[in-house]
């Protein structure tokens, strides 16, 4: 079980922004890029702390995208075989981007129930 691929998953089911794990060339206004930013998993149970970076067309667009992202994960913990847990880390705005775009980064500590 990665938690990236099911982060991109579940967001690509909840939302309807564009989702990816890299950056496309011709980025839409509204995206959100899924990263591993760290990992305390064990044995039985995967840690990931995931980074969503959000684009929106603007400043509170960005930062609503991340609230809804961080909805549809806790969301689907209370349901989901696998993932158990999806706790918000910490939340702050980015830079504004060259065009005038919003961004916001938000990184999410899961607990992922491992098939074993």
């Amino acid at each position: 079980m990665d938690g990236v691929e099911l982060t991109v998953t579940i967001l690509k089911e909840s939302l309807g922004v564009p989702v990816g794990t890299e950056v496309p060339r011709d980025r839409p206004q509204r995206f959100i890029m899924v990263d591993l930013d760290g990992d305390e998993s064990s044995p039985l149970l995967l840690r990931p702390r995931i980074a969503l970076t959000c684009w929106g067309k603007t400043d509170k667009d960005a930062r609503s995208i991340a609230l809804s992202a961080l909805d549809a994960l806790q969301e689907a913990s209370e349901d989901h075989p696998y993932l158990s847990d999806a706790a918000l880390e910490t939340m702050s705005r980015e830079e504004w981007s060259r065009n005038g775009q919003g961004r916001y980064l938000a990184l999410i500590n899961l607990t992922i129930n491992t098939d074993e």
